[in-house]
């Protein structure tokens, strides 16, 4: 109840002073990966020296990168209003790869006493709107690591939330020509959410961790056999770490039957998910469950497999933590209602709006927090979201997709 009243007196705020405070109702296009552009981003640390990598990819064949101008200036908090004469552009000085419209920039400064928060400012011109980006510099006093993933052959960051196995990666410190890394991982078995109106605790499973413990030393190029959670600290600095998850090598595809069946749990009754689960042949099972559950008509079949799973592969993109994305809750609640109208942040709580059937509105709390080098989203449940996740599911399990 604190973190959502927090959020609402951050919201009304954000009304009253919208042009100069950081307004967290226009990064709802974070969620949605057909908007005009994507952004990413990667950021490093050295005590108070900071370098962050921002990726920036054109999404549209209707826009191009001359529409834009991007910024960025530094603040306390996220209520703080925007200094005078702190803005930087993001000119072709602070380029340092450049792709099929995609632009890589390097932003570097030194923090000063109390500032927390970087805004990036994306201006597209001819609409004349502005979108902005939010990048903690401290999460709970926590500072990042001053070193990244990159790619194998490129001196660029590597961007994505997960590694495939088998996947060739380096460790690089940003700061300086010379380090070494430590990296131990455990296996990923992480318990599917249970639904939002389900308030009873679970005991977290045991952490199964990898028996081997691999070292690195600066640029070298490093591969992950084995799927897992792995944490890297820097062999000097232990309390310097970040944290990768890898998948197999289909994610966020499946390469087998039983790991289509999985997501289904969330449309499925015990006795369903049960005899797609134990079924001779999962291929049976899974094509049972459509038919019977969903639509005999091929068409509408189709067309729940198609929408369906391009969710859980969007949630690999925007929701992977410590698991695949779609067993995070911010993953659970994308995937039965979509792209959010609205989301709200600070730093502390995550808000995302949705309109429900009767034309009210649905909101869902995420409480932010950091753990063993990994930003975590935990849902704020609530009884009362029963009866919207409930016509929700029965919406997809009557054919009517939810898109």
């Amino acid at each position: 109840m604190k973190g959502l009243v927090s959020l609402c007196l951050l919201v009304m705020s954000l009304l009253v002073n919208a042009q100069t405070k950081m307004n967290s109702s226009e990064i709802g296009y974070l969620y949605d990966l057909e908007h005009q552009f994507l952004l990413d981003h990667r950021i490093a640390s050295d005590q108070d020296n900071y370098k962050i990598f921002l990726r920036f990819t054109l999404n549209s064949g209707n826009v191009k990168t001359s529409d834009y101008k991007i910024s960025y200036d530094l603040r306390s908090n996220y209520m703080s209003d925007k200094s005078v004469n702190t803005v930087v552009s993001l000119d072709s000085a602070k380029i340092i790869n450049k792709g099929f419209r995609e632009i890589i920039y390097q932003l570097e400064f030194e923090r000063a006493n109390g500032q927390e928060l970087a805004v990036v400012e994306v201006f597209n011109i001819p609409k004349n709107r502005r979108f902005r980006y939010d990048i903690p510099l401290l999460v709970d006093g926590y500072t990042p690591p001053p070193f990244l993933i990159y790619e194998p052959f490129k001196n660029i960051p590597y961007f994505n939330a997960y590694i495939n196995k088998g996947s060739q990666i380096r460790l690089g410190n940003v700061f300086k020509n010379q380090d070494s890394f430590e990296i131990n991982g455990r296996t990923s078995n992480a318990l599917t959410p249970i639904p939002p109106f389900d308030e009873k605790k679970r005991m977290p499973p045991k952490n199964n961790p990898i028996d081997t413990l691999y070292g690195a030393v600066q640029n070298e190029l490093f591969t992950f056999y084995n799927e897992g959670v792995y944490h890297i600290n820097s062999a000097t600095n232990p309390d310097k770490k970040l944290a990768i998850y890898v998948a197999d090598e289909y994610y966020p595809y499946f390469g087998a039957y039983d790991k289509m069946i999985t997501p289904l749990i969330f449309l499925s009754t015990n006795e369903e998910y049960q005899n797609m689960t134990l079924a001779t042949d999962q291929r049976i099972g899974f094509e049972n469950f459509v038919r019977e559950t969903i639509s005999g008509n091929d068409q509408i079949a189709k067309d729940f497999i198609k929408y369906y799973y391009r969710r859980i592969r969007k949630s690999a993109r925007l929701f992977t933590e410590d698991r695949e994305g779609w067993k995070t809750d911010r993953g659970m609640i994308y995937q039965i209602f979509g792209d959010p109208l609205q989301v709200f942040r600070n730093e502390k709580n995550e808000l995302w709006v949705y309109s429900n059937s009767s034309g009210n509105r649905l909101r869902f709390t995420f409480d932010i927090e950091f753990e063993d080098g990994i930003k975590k989203h935990r849902l704020v449940r609530g009884k009362r979201y029963k009866e919207d996740w409930m016509t929700a599911v029965t919406q997809w399990r009557s054919g009517r997709i939810i898109e």
